[in-house]
């Protein structure tokens, strides 16, 4: 039998596992109203698709045979993908008379839908390679 400490300290630690693990609503994209909440939503999902995007990348570089070139080109894509993010400042930025807005304040939310936008086109794109790969 468990003791009390031991129980609570499991139970904290499932919970947390869960919590970790829980996925961003979707819904929150029917209720954008260009706020704060735009703003957490779009953090959200963007965290959820790169953590997709990780996956089916490893998934796909696994599939390239050693020594192989594409495997580099691989790399590239990603590499670029993410110097593209840097990209989004232009969006935000602009809408803040070309201040400059390094934690987003002014305008988070326009600069979290770009970056989510941006990482659902990698997706798609991620997800097509590896249904080319596995043919």
């Amino acid at each position: 039998m468990l003791k009390p400490i031991t129980k609570c300290l499991f139970v904290a630690i499932a919970v947390f596992a869960n919590s970790a693990s829980a996925k961003t609503n979707a819904e929150c994209l029917k209720h954008l109203g260009g706020g704060y909440s735009d703003a957490v939503c779009f953090a959200g999902l963007r965290a959820d698709i790169d953590a997709q995007n990780r996956v089916l990348y490893k998934k796909i570089r696994a599939r390239i045979p050693r020594g192989n070139p594409h495997a580099r080109m691989l790399d590239d894509y990603m590499s670029a993908q993410d110097v593209a993010v840097r990209f989004c400042e232009l969006q935000r930025d602009a809408g803040a008379k070309w201040e400059k807005s390094p934690d987003g304040t002014m305008y988070p939310a326009l600069y979290g839908q770009c970056v989510f936008d941006l990482r659902k086109v990698q997706n798609r794109f991620l997800k097509d390679l590896l249904t080319a790969a596995n043919w």
